[in-house]
């Protein structure tokens, strides 16, 4: 069953196995409200920050029971106007890292919603679709570090979502591939994000959105998300521009699919289900969600391990990654791409070049950045420009939220900056035009024998030659592990 007859097909599925919370008082001015095609909504104003607030919308019918483990059907429609006004449940998850607290809006498979920020529900704003990261086994869209509302006070409408993680998300198995239709499995993550950008596209306009100006955007792997979506063809026609941030989904980031179907059968195996007929796949849908997360973390053997990734399905994904783009069947959209100064320069800084490299030789701009932001406490300044570290200054945040990241003199300048530079994107495919334009330094697209980048630290300025020396040897690396790094 493809994605779009599961999504028919769910309309008579009765109301969602999560009740919306139906408004009982009397209605709220006309800007608050929007029906979308599920029903009515009842956001907030944030009229400290002059923007609406729509928080908690499904845009797919829970995954739970038989819809575990296949690909995102429609939300059931609702009577009444559905509260938009808290986060709805996070995707089931352990907490593997410090800064991400997943027990905030508790955790659930009942976990497909997003949340909207805009400044006013008319006009045709460009639209920021935020991927969020966490090795595709934890994070979720509303985190406080995600909060779209500078962003939208500066003319856009911004989008987060949340989506199906772990082995919920990306279990590849024989048994769910059998029963697929296209003899393919797991994905069912990327299946969601592609399911919030139709959504997005038959809904944003009620939200003053103009839905032929999408940008997608996000980190680690929220940019590993983006890059596959930039090379899945589920995904085209849903943006026009994508931004990566130390993430491109090239490399050992998406895995061969018998290398993922041997992960999901050795979980299977540590539940005690073997066989691949379409009795495992009932089993299997019958466990209770916390056992299979359990089984996930035994078999990982670190909960700090993720273990389950997108995979090259032939559905989702017909090739890996760089293989779209050398076969030239890549969605081209403009991109922007870029790592931190501190971070692993194998996993993230070269290959973010080589993303920008495999953009251009298909004549399509691409931006090369790098962060070099560092606070100025001692810590701060062993931990340099960490990943992760640049999130709060694209979404405009004047200080980071978390104490440990520290302070500077100019974060407050940067933060204004960056998000002037991401705004300019989504509006036109350019970071230099309104509302950076001549209030900012030009960043220079990225061209072969320029080598043009931006630096986004204590300065901002462009610069060439970004680490030209290791990165030429880190490709030199890749290529003789099979990726297909350009020259």
């Amino acid at each position: 069953m493809n994605v779009r007859t599961t999504i028919v097909f769910a309309w008579g599925l009765g109301l969602s196995a999560c009740s919306p919370r139906l408004a009982t008082s009397p209605l709220t001015p006309a800007s608050t409200r929007v029906t979308v095609e599920a029903g009515a909504l009842e956001g907030q104003r944030d009229s400290a920050r002059q923007v609406l607030v729509f928080k908690g919308i499904p845009y797919a019918a829970p995954p739970v029971g038989n819809l575990r483990w296949r690909a995102p059907a429609l939300p059931a429609p609702w009577a009444g106007v559905r509260h938009a006004d808290a986060l709805g449940h996070n995707c089931i998850q352990h907490q593997p890292y410090p800064d991400i607290d997943p027990n905030q809006a508790g955790v659930s498979e009942d976990c497909l919603n997003l949340n909207i920020w805009t400044p006013s529900l008319d006009g045709r704003r460009p639209v920021m679709v935020w991927i969020h990261g966490g090795g595709f086994f934890a994070g979720f869209g509303g985190e406080d570090r995600h909060d779209g509302a500078v962003l939208a006070a500066k003319g856009a409408v911004v989008v987060t979502l949340n989506y199906r993680l772990g082995a919920f998300g990306f279990l590849t198995h024989p048994a769910l591939a059998a029963e697929s239709g296209s003899l393919a499995s797991g994905n069912y993550g990327i299946m969601d994000q592609v399911a919030a950008l139709a959504w997005v596209r038959r809904n944003i306009g009620h939200f003053g959105g103009d839905s032929s100006r999408v940008t997608i955007f996000g980190e680690s792997a929220g940019g590993m998300s983006v890059g596959v979506l930039v090379a899945s063809p589920l995904a085209r026609g849903l943006f026009q521009r994508a931004i990566i941030e130390s993430g491109t989904g090239t490399g050992p980031f998406t895995q061969r699919a018998r290398v993922a179907e041997a992960v999901g059968l050795r979980l299977a195996m540590d539940l005690g289900i073997d066989g691949v007929n379409a009795a495992t796949a009932t089993r299997l849908r019958a466990l209770d969600a916390n056992t299979i997360l359990a089984a996930s973390l035994r078999v990982a053997g670190n909960p700090g391990s993720p273990i389950f990734w997108p995979n090259v399905d032939g559905k989702v994904l017909a090739h890996s990654v760089d293989s779209t783009f050398a076969l030239g069947l890549n969605n081209e959209v403009p991109v922007i791409v870029g790592s931190n100064a501190d971070e692993s320069a194998s996993a993230f800084g070269a290959p973010s070049r080589g993303f920008a490299r495999m953009v251009i030789a298909r004549g399509v701009p691409a931006y090369l950045y790098q962060f070099t932001r560092v606070a100025d406490d001692s810590i701060n300044r062993t931990r340099g420009a960490y990943h992760s570290a640049e999130i709060t200054f694209v979404f405009g945040r004047a200080r980071p939220l978390a104490p440990s990241a520290g302070n500077t003199a100019y974060d407050a300048s940067l933060a204004d900056a960056m998000s002037d530079y991401w705004l300019a994107f989504a509006t036109s495919g350019d970071p230099n035009g309104p509302p950076s334009g001549k209030r900012r330094p030009h960043w220079p697209v990225y061209e072969r024998g320029n080598e043009g980048y931006l630096e986004l630290g204590p300065e901002i300025v462009a610069k060439r030659d970004l680490r030209r020396v290791l990165f030429d040897s880190l490709d030199v690396v890749a290529r003789a592990q099979g990726e297909l790094r350009p020259r």
